[in-house]
C-alpha cells in the first residue's frame, strides 16, 4: 500500500517544488526587468527608487494597478478614518482632485478597515478619487506608512519623486506636485499657513 502512494505522492512533490522555482524565477526576473528599464534604479518606496507595482480593489469593486497610471503623475496616500491628521488632510486632497482634474491621479490607501467604514469615510468628505480597500493590510506591507498620513508623489516614470508623512494642505499638495512636474525638490515646508 505505501509504495502505491509513495511514487504518486513523490511526483506531486517534485512538480510542486518545480513549480515553485518556475514561479520565484520568473517574479525575480520581471522585478529586474522593471529596474533596469529606469537606468538601474531599486525598487522601493523611498524618493529615487521605482515605486513597487500593486494591484487593488476600490470601494466600487473595480480592480487598478498601479503600473496602470504610468505616463501620469500619481499621489498614493495611506489613510485611516479614524486618524485625525488624515480627517484634516482629506479636504484638500479633494480639492486638489477638483483642481487638478485628469492631470494627477490621487489614490487613497486604507489601512486595514472595513469596506463599511472605508465607505462611510468616503461618503463623509464626498470623495471622488478611488479608495484602495487593505483589510488583509497586505499593501501596508508594501506601502509602509511613516506615520498617517503618508503620501507618495510618483512622477510619470513610475518614479517616487518625493515622500511626505504628515497632513498637508492644499499648497503644500501644490507644491509638491510641482516640483514633481519640474523635477526638483519640493520645499513644502516653506508654504505653511
Amino acid at each position: 500500500m505505501i509504495k502505491r502512494i509513495w511514487k504518486p505522492l513523490t511526483l506531486i512533490i517534485v512538480a510542486g517544488i518545480l513549480a515553485l522555482i518556475f514561479y520565484f524565477q520568473v517574479s525575480s526576473r520581471d522585478v529586474a526587468e522593471d529596474a533596469t528599464s529606469l537606468e538601474g534604479l531599486e525598487v522601493g518606496i523611498n524618493a529615487g527608487e521605482i515605486a513597487p507595482d500593486f494591484t487593488g480593489t476600490t470601494l466600487e469593486g473595480e480592480t487598478i494597478r498601479l503600473s496602470d497610471f504610468r505616463g501620469k503623475i500619481v499621489l498614493l496616500n495611506d489613510f485611516a478614518s479614524w486618524c485625525g491628521p488624515c480627517i484634516a488632510e482629506t479636504p484638500h486632497l479633494v480639492d486638489l482632485h477638483n483642481a487638478e482634474g485628469d492631470n494627477v491621479v490621487i489614490i487613497g490607501l486604507n489601512i486595514e478597515e472595513t469596506k463599511s467604514a472605508v465607505a462611510a469615510y468616503r461618503d463623509e468628505f464626498n470623495i471622488p478619487y478611488p479608495l484602495i480597500l487593505n483589510e488583509d493590510g497586505a499593501l501596508t506591507e508594501i506601502y509602509r506608512p511613516i506615520g498617517l498620513p503618508t503620501s507618495w508623489f510618483i512622477d510619470s516614470d513610475g518614479v517616487v519623486h518625493y515622500v511626505h508623512a504628515g497632513p498637508m494642505t492644499t499648497p503644500m499638495l501644490q507644491e509638491a506636485l510641482d516640483a514633481v512636474r519640474e523635477g526638483r525638490e519640493p520645499d513644502v515646508f516653506s508654504i505653511l499657513n
